[in-house]
């Protein structure tokens, strides 16, 4: 048994991938593309505050990106999971999954410290943003409320979390928005 047999049960993620392959593979790549856009995000957030708070700059960023890191791996295992199932049949490639996931700490790496840091990550970063207005508090508000409705409708309706990753992309796109890399970032009003 594996960490992602109890997530999703045995042959769960064969049936996932063998119901919509096409879907499946494409919403794998643009998981895996966002998770390395936000490991750059986490770079440029440090960027940003290094001026005004060097250790905070190297520290504050370090959780979302290890668990980037961590998503990535994730990913990659799923897709090189899904070149070896390709064409098995169903119990063979259910042995190659185990096969994979045999590893105690490839699956702890990969299966869960990522998945858990990243969100942490997020929240480390997003908190004192809203609170402290180092950077644009909006952005702050915008992806505490995205990692907020992923996990409250998560499983409610379709699209759901689709749409929280949208919200909490849209908190770091205002980053960068408003505090282009070419131009210092502004200094905030208090209050």
């Amino acid at each position: 048994m594996t960490a992602l047999d109890g997530l999703s049960g045995r042959g769960a993620f064969l049936a996932s991938l063998a119901a919509e392959p096409n879907a499946w593979l494409t919403g794998h790549l643009l998981m895996l593309a966002a998770a390395v856009l936000y490991l750059f995000a986490a770079i440029g957030i440090s960027g940003l505050l290094s001026d005004k708070r060097p250790v905070t700059a190297r520290l504050l960023p370090v959780p979302m990106m290890v668990g980037a890191l961590g998503l990535v791996g994730n990913f990659t295992l799923d897709l090189v999971y899904s070149a070896l199932a390709t064409g098995l049949e169903p119990e063979a490639a259910q042995l190659a999954r185990e096969a994979l996931l045999a590893s105690q700490p490839l699956q702890m790496t990969f299966a869960m410290i990522g998945p858990m840091l990243f969100p942490l990550g997020m929240f480390i970063i997003a908190l004192p943003i809203l609170i402290t207005g180092w950077l644009p508090r909006i952005a702050g508000a915008l992806i505490l409320g995205g990692w907020a409705f992923v996990m409250t409708q998560h499983g409610v309706f379709p699209y759901a979390e689709a749409i929280g990753h949208f919200i909490v992309g849209s908190g770091f796109i205002w980053i960068a928005v408003v505090n282009p890399p070419d131009r210092p970032a502004r200094p905030r009003q208090p209050g």
